[in-house]
């Protein structure tokens, strides 16, 4: 049995410290200063926001009114989008509550905004109602579960409350859209690769944006590709994977000649060695005698492919170990690394190994880099949007001469019947399955606390919507009234 208290070490992650504004301007560090400033639920926010509430003033500010949260582009490579990153984004903003030293700090802040530029716009009586009255954000929040497969405008989120507080958190809201790109590519490629991920060993930790993105990165992967194997530590420890690397540049220069770097690589066994430091045809013959060697030895070499003509090099070994009587799929993998950054480049490399003679799927490993988790990554990747769609005085919601900027009005649920998947309104009648859950009411976080198990929870969720991925999106008859409706009432104000 442990004593490690896992609630308060939680608690001490999260909770906003005992500290008041003035104590904060007298810190020096810089890393201290982001965490606390990241631990204020209420500055998790931007002055679009604030901005836009102070213009409403009281008529406005405290009507019930819904946003709706989509992404209006799937990513090229892609033709629909694995959803994530709703659960940990509703946890980390709604787990602790919101305290009065929280609400005195931001006070603070934004009235020292007011002296320094005009802009320190903030609703103090609101928040205070929510720390005197309910201390939780009196939100009603619905969500498709992580790990479903969604089109490209089709709702993902939906916040309901009074106006302000609906729409504070959009920056937090709005990015699922990380994830959801990685997720997506992880599905694709997984698609491609033999429905696993476990030809993979994912090598982006030295690249990547932050360790926690990279990491949220590779959490992402893990759900329905199976990665298994990083060269992240930090992400093996967090995700129970296995760590897995091999030889650089920087190791074979460090000795006299690259043979005499191979063969010290080669004393470990298991070892995947780098061809590519000088030529790699002469550099794969001299692995594979090495390779020779160590199998007589009881031990494992195998070859990494890292530049050039990456099918070519590799139906190279491949029929040299032929040759050799090298071909053992357990053993006898070519490693690449290079050559394979999307879906057309790694199926041409796939294709060329299977004319040679060689199954790609018994003879290929692969370490990937940026293109799983940082290329193509960004907002616009997948035109993430977070709009008002309903209000006390009805339906709502943005018209653009580009059509797929379009959001659709009301409160939006995705029901699939018929072969369709139908964008329905919530207060329709369900005639067979929805997608949307409630995931966050008035306090209430409608989530397991057992991150881990989400992980396989999720795994059963995209094998699930894939039954429905295929199927054509369309407005229910009340919906398509409503678009219509709304479309008209908009222009006629052109």
């Amino acid at each position: 049995m442990t004593d490690f208290n896992i609630q308060q070490y939680k608690a001490q992650l999260n909770e906003f410290p005992d500290i008041t504004y003035d104590e904060y301007q007298q810190i020096t560090d810089e890393q201290v200063r982001q965490d606390i400033a990241k631990r204020n639920k209420i500055l998790q926010t931007d002055t679009y926001n604030r901005t836009m509430n102070f213009i409403k003033w009281d008529t406005r500010s405290n009507l019930i009114e819904t946003f709706t949260f989509m992404m209006r582009r799937a990513p090229e490579w892609s033709s629909y989008i694995v959803v994530d990153w709703i659960r940990k984004m509703i946890k980390s903003l709604f787990a602790y509550p919101i305290t009065q030293k929280e609400l005195d700090f931001a006070k603070d802040f934004y009235a020292d905004q007011w002296k320094k530029w005009w802009v320190g716009y903030f609703d103090a009586d609101m928040r205070q109602k929510v720390v005197d009255n309910w201390w939780y954000m009196p939100l009603t929040i619905r969500a498709v579960p992580d790990w479903t497969i969604v089109h490209p405008g089709e709702p993902v989120i939906t916040v309901t409350w009074p106006s302000e507080l609906a729409a504070v958190f959009e920056p937090m809201i709005i990015r699922p859209f990380f994830k959801s790109a990685i997720a997506t590519t992880g599905n694709v490629y997984a698609d491609a690769i033999w429905w696993n991920l476990s030809p993979i060993c994912e090598q982006w930790k030295r690249a990547g944006a932050s360790e926690e993105t990279h990491m949220d990165g590779v959490s992402s992967l893990m759900v329905w590709g199976g990665l298994d194997k990083t060269s992240n530590d930090a992400a093996a420890l967090a995700y129970n994977l296995k760590t897995s690397g091999t030889t650089a540049h920087r190791f074979y220069a460090s000795y006299d000649t690259e043979k005499e770097a191979m063969e010290e690589a080669a004393k470990i066994d298991n070892m995947v060695i780098l061809t590519d430091l000088i030529d790699t045809v002469s550099w794969i013959n001299k692995a594979l005698e090495i390779k020779q060697k160590k199998q007589a030895e009881w031990k494992n070499v195998m070859l990494r492919l890292d530049s050039g003509n990456i099918a070519e090099l590799a139906i190279y070994a491949l029929q040299k170990q032929k040759e050799l009587g090298m071909m053992d799929p357990k053993k006898d993998k070519i490693c690449i690394s290079d050559g394979v950054s999307t879906i057309e480049k790694f199926n041409k490399v796939c294709d060329a190994i299977r004319d040679a003679g060689f199954d790609p799927e018994k003879y290929l490993a692969f370490w990937i880099w940026g293109w799983l988790i940082a290329n193509n990554k960004t907002r616009d990747a997948l035109s993430a949007a977070y709009k008002l769609t309903n209000t006390e005085n009805g339906p709502t919601w943005k018209l653009s001469n580009d059509r797929a900027k379009e959001t659709i009005p009301w409160v939006l649920d995705i029901e699939i019947r018929d072969w369709t998947r139908y964008l329905v309104q919530e207060s329709e009648p369900v005639q067979w399955e929805r997608l949307f859950n409630t995931v966050y009411d008035n306090g209430r976080i409608y989530y397991w606390d057992n991150d881990l198990q989400e992980i396989e929870k999720a795994r059963q969720q995209v094998l699930r919507s894939k039954k429905w991925a295929n199927y054509e999106t369309k407005e229910s008859n009340l919906t398509h009234q409503m678009h219509e409706q709304v479309r008209k009432n908009l222009k006629s104000q052109i």
